[in-house]
């Protein structure tokens, strides 16, 4: 495919539960950006199937197309028992073609409907799109099907936007070398909060455990019916979690500590912010979700600026900026022990931050042990 041809390429990327969300949502009103929500984070299943999204090598038409359209098993048991994320916008309903319990194409879950209201209709154009692709190595497939998506819906440049991406930026480096990367930060005490609440960030915790526990990942495909599982050394408790056993009830009843998704805040960060400073700067724009609730008219500018000089759009920032609201919970609500014990835990990656000068204009963001070195700009 010809570069001259191409799109602008961008990743909205972060740890999740973030406010990546919510720029997304706040790029797909901007007249000329095509804003993916969601594939890269539905394509592996809660980026457990990576090496199947990213493989190696040239693969044929047939073969992405059944990368896109997989139904994969986290993200249709949650569907199937009422705990998807909000994020998941195809709803099945009697008027939708897919059902909950024979799973959904990981394309349809957010993307395509975040996209168009006949979500089903563009999956069929997508299918006959895709068909005529020739074969080529899978980061050209993805390319291909982003142009095609720009060219049908009329834009000029794609943000793709996987919460918890940032756990795919060695990918997306290999796979799309001129893209650049709008990087959204949150205090990671109110992010770890978020992510404690969230049945997406729960479950993928509960399946890591399961993973180190069987020294296999149970959800990696069906269970056989006919060979049980060894349950030895799998704790009670999780036991609900497993495919064959799955309780959507102690599921919701299930809770982690918060300071659990501090720890993962801090080492995702770290390898995060690695991952950034290896790319050319003027390829890289930190936002901290604090600073676009404090200024969105700001903000929103500098994202646009960033975009490029044909993105500045005063009337969409003014129109996006009102649709910025305020969070509906704090990390400081916490009890006092339970909001120590989270303050440790992300304080490391609130290190990393302040290290490579990613400090937000508000004084958010700094724990006791790092405000110092944040004010500095260290």
């Amino acid at each position: 495919m010809s570069t001259q041809t191409q799109p602008g390429q961008v990743f909205v990327t972060g740890t999740g539960r973030c406010g990546s969300t919510l720029v997304s949502e706040l790029l797909r009103e901007h007249p000329q950006v095509l804003s993916l929500s969601e594939l890269f984070n539905h394509l592996t299943d809660m980026y457990r199937l990576t090496a199947r999204v990213f493989p190696e090598g040239p693969i044929t038409a047939a073969e992405f197309w059944r990368i896109l359209s997989s139904r994969n098993t986290v993200n249709r048991l949650l569907t199937a028992n009422g705990l998807a994320p909000k994020e998941v916008l195809y709803r099945p309903s009697p008027a939708t073609r897919f059902q909950a319990d024979t799973g959904i194409p990981a394309v349809l879950l957010t993307t395509l409907p975040h996209l168009s209201e006949s979500p089903d209709e563009l999956y069929d154009e997508l299918e006959a799109a895709v068909a005529g692709f020739p074969d080529t190595g899978v980061g050209e497939h993805y390319l291909r099907l982003f142009s095609w998506l720009c060219a049908r819906f009329g834009k000029t440049l794609w943000a793709e936007r996987s919460g918890g991406s940032l756990i795919l930026a060695g990918q997306f480096r290999d796979h799309f070398p001129d893209a650049r990367y709008l990087h959204i930060v949150r205090d990671g005490r109110d992010t770890a909060l978020s992510m404690s609440r969230h049945n997406g960030f729960r479950m993928a915790a509960v399946v890591m455990a399961l993973h180190l526990t069987l020294g296999h990942d149970p959800y990696a495909e069906e269970p056989d019916p006919d060979t049980e599982r060894d349950l030895g050394f799998v704790p009670e408790e999780l036991l609900p979690f497993l495919p064959e056993r799955f309780d959507a009830e102690a599921v919701r009843d299930y809770r982690l500590p918060v300071s659990l998704f501090g720890t993962y805040w801090a080492d995702e960060m770290k390898r995060g912010m690695e991952a950034m400073s290896a790319l050319p700067r003027e390829n890289v724009l930190h936002v901290w979700y604090e600073d676009l609730l404090a200024a969105p008219e700001e903000s929103l500018h500098r994202i646009a600026e960033f975009l490029g000089p044909d993105f500045v759009d005063a009337d969409w920032e003014r129109l996006a900026a009102a649709k910025v609201g305020a969070p509906s919970s704090t990390w400081r609500d916490l009890p006092d022990a339970e909001r120590e014990e989270l303050d440790q835990a992300c304080a490391p990656g609130f290190s990393v931050l302040a290290a490579h000068g990613v400090v937000p204009t508000t004084g958010a963001g700094t724990t006791n042990k790092t405000a110092s070195t944040a004010r500095s700009g260290a």
